[in-house]
């Protein structure tokens, strides 16, 4: 980026904060603006980086490029106003293109399992130097670190189009769903441009259980994975443990040896196949990477255990009908025989309009859910979407449960119904987490 100035809009964003420490550490002088403090917010200024709370147009002079969340709306005072002072204004990932100029890039994209999947391989990777860019936080594992090697793994989302502008060496394609068709009109829209950004990569991993993954794959010679029997590398043999999970790895049919990871969910045994076949195109062994697995670092809110102390607690960022069903049959497989109850918080209007029916088909396998009001991320309320159309989905499928606007009440109905031995679940993308997180100083 031809700039050494550089303002962030919605810097405390879970893509916007690691891209603030990249041009941080590259030399830029960096400042950004957020709508509230937060726990991202603080962990930037601690590195030096000035956080301005509030969006206004006085936090703009001075920058020679802002860079904005995808999140953020067009009629942002300081987008007005570096457009109106002509100063640059770069979309994040396009953003994250040009600091990436010259390196070679892992990215690591699909709807489901992007955050797990680039902070584990980015820590198989670490003793090699390579750089990396994950959009959430990791125990053990900074948001983002510039590197020393030529290669680069960054989290790659799909959620605004730009990702197919990127030039990635390998890509990784953990799965394709039906998600933002906000931004691209069709489900068809969105696998073309999956397509299309496979097709500039060198090599590409797919995950071979995945049907739509291996549609837009075509012509492109993947290196696959997953549990079938046609993948090149293939899990089988899957158990879990109170200490994780653990599977037998066999490449091209051959027994490579035994992983053992520190989570739970055959979506994260799907997850640390896709680490290891990118590592083995980045050139280090799958029997060399089997060994790094143990001590994988975990992200936070990924099925994150925050209790287990007569009741357990589960956090989890699941806000997608098939994550919410991933998480669910983890949550049953780890603690098998006990009730499960579930605290969920819709995102997004656009995505509760064209999912409520499978979002509450999904929660249904619970034994009991209570759905709060939706988070909006910035968009604006469509008439007659809320998140008691997901609550009476719900019912319509058999599951138990009511819709609870508010999230702290909503924790207040859940304990009611709870008893020692319960799971009691949190899933949603917006800030239910904050109210969940007093559920141990409620009991």
């Amino acid at each position: 980026m031809d700039c050494s100035r550089v303002h962030l809009v919605g810097i405390g964003g879970d893509g916007m904060a690691p891209l603030a420490e990249l041009l941080f550490r590259a030399g830029a002088e960096v400042t950004g603006s957020d709508i509230a403090d937060s726990a991202t917010v603080l962990e930037l200024r601690d590195h030096g980086i000035p956080v301005s709370i509030g969006h206004r147009d006085e936090n703009v002079p001075g920058a020679q490029c802002l860079v904005a969340s995808s999140a953020i709306p067009r009629n942002n005072p300081e987008l007005f106003t570096a457009r109106k002072l002509g100063i640059s204004v770069l979309p994040r990932l396009l953003a994250l293109k040009e600091i990436l100029c010259g390196r070679k890039l892992i990215a690591v994209c699909g709807t489901h399992g992007k955050t797990t999947t680039s902070a584990w391989l980015a820590h198989l990777l670490r003793p090699s130097g390579v750089g990396f860019y994950v959009g959430a936080a990791v125990r053990g594992l900074s948001r983002a670190s510039w590197g020393s090697s030529p290669w680069f793994v960054a989290e790659i989302d799909e959620s605004d189009g730009f990702f197919v502008d990127l030039d990635p060496e390998i890509v990784i394609l953990t799965n394709v769903d039906r998600d933002h068709l906000s931004s691209y009109g069709s489900y068809s829209v969105l696998k073309e441009a999956f397509h299309r950004f496979l097709t500039k990569a060198e090599n590409t991993v797919v995950c071979g259980d995945d049907s739509p993954s291996l549609e837009v794959s075509r012509g492109t010679d993947p290196f696959t994975y997953g549990f079938s029997t046609e993948v090149d590398l293939q899990a089988r043999g899957v158990r879990t443990t109170s200490q994780g999970t653990s599977f037998e790895v066999f490449l091209h049919g051959k027994r490579v040896g035994e992983a053992l990871i520190p989570a739970f969910g055959d979506h994260n045994v799907r997850n640390a196949l896709a680490v290891l076949a990118g590592a083995h195109l980045a050139g280090i062994s799958p029997r060399e990477a089997l060994e790094r697995l143990a001590d994988l670092p975990l992200p936070r809110r990924r099925l994150e255990v925050l209790m287990e102390n007569g009741y357990v607690l589960v956090d989890d960022y699941a806000h997608h009908p098939r994550e919410i069903v991933a998480g669910i049959r983890a949550i049953r497989a780890r603690w098998p025989g006990r009730r499960l109850l579930v605290l969920f918080q819709p995102h997004r209007f656009s995505r509760t309009a064209s999912l409520s029916r499978e979002l509450g088909m999904a929660l249904a396998a619970a034994d009991i859910a209570v759905v709060t009001e939706i988070y909006s991320a910035f968009e604006e309320p469509i008439p007659k979407v809320s998140g008691r159309r997901v609550a009476q989905a719900l019912l319509a499928h058999g599951g138990k449960g009511r819709f609870v606007a508010d999230p702290e009440r909503a924790v207040e109905e859940l304990l009611e119904s709870s008893a020692p031995g319960d799971v009691i679940a949190c899933f949603g993308a917006g800030n239910v987490w904050e109210t969940f997180h007093k559920i141990p100083e409620m009991l």
